[in-house]
């Protein structure tokens, strides 16, 4: 009897092992869940792309530049890419598209629109500051580049010669863009977080998920 006890123990603790488990796993998986919607995430991915270079190379018949004059897309979100006519349009900025996809209400537009006007208004100056000195930058590199073609065609420099200086040249753009960006990072990440941290407020639970599975 005793052993038959013994036995029965040892199956409950058994038992309750495998239901411990169970729940550590499904509490680890709602765990993996909670962070894969972070909205830090999306934050940090915006100014991942911010802060990266992205130069188009320059040369004999192509001019240096960056991409939106080296801003992301989220970073350029203004209130009149929510008016009605753009708002349908297929060929919408990825914030807008993803957003469609969710039925939202008329009371949820509203809401997303007065926190796309905020901001707007919070990184307008910064923004303006940005492509002044993004355009300063291109007009040197492009007077360089163009000296250089100069003297290639006049023979003044080799073709080997010229094709060091764009590298240069390159690296320049490079290093003076990341500095330019430096200057403007973490203001504009400040008014993206809580503009991100605002559409998350806005939409429901569900919404945001498949807002941020659209949208990664």
């Amino acid at each position: 009897m005793k052993r038959k006890f013994i036995h029965i123990g040892l199956a409950l603790a058994l038992i309750m092992m495998v239901a411990v488990t169970g729940c550590k796993k499904e509490t680890a998986t709602i765990a993996d869940d909670s962070a894969k919607y972070d909205a830090q995430l999306i934050i940090d991915d915006a100014d991942i792309s911010y802060n990266a270079a992205n130069v188009t190379e320059g040369g004999e018949t192509t001019e240096f530049s960056a991409v939106n004059e080296g801003l992301p897309e989220a970073y350029t979100l203004i209130e009149t890419d929510m008016d009605d006519a753009g708002f349908k349009r297929l060929e919408d900025k990825r914030y807008f598209a993803c957003l469609k996809k969710l039925n939202l209400s008329d009371t949820q537009v509203a809401q997303l629109r007065k926190a796309l006007r905020a901001y707007e208004a919070c990184k307008a100056a910064d923004i303006v500051r940005h492509r002044e000195a993004y355009a300063k930058l291109l007009l040197r590199i492009e007077n360089s580049r163009k000296e250089y073609l100069a003297q290639l065609r006049n023979g003044v420099i080799t073709k080997a010669q010229f094709e060091e200086k764009m590298k240069a040249l390159r690296a320049d753009f490079e290093q003076s863009l990341r500095y330019i960006k430096a200057s403007f990072a973490k203001t504009l990440k400040a008014c993206y977080e809580k503009f991100m941290r605002a559409t998350k407020e806005i939409l429901t639970e569900r919404q945001w998920k498949a807002f941020v599975d659209c949208y990664r």
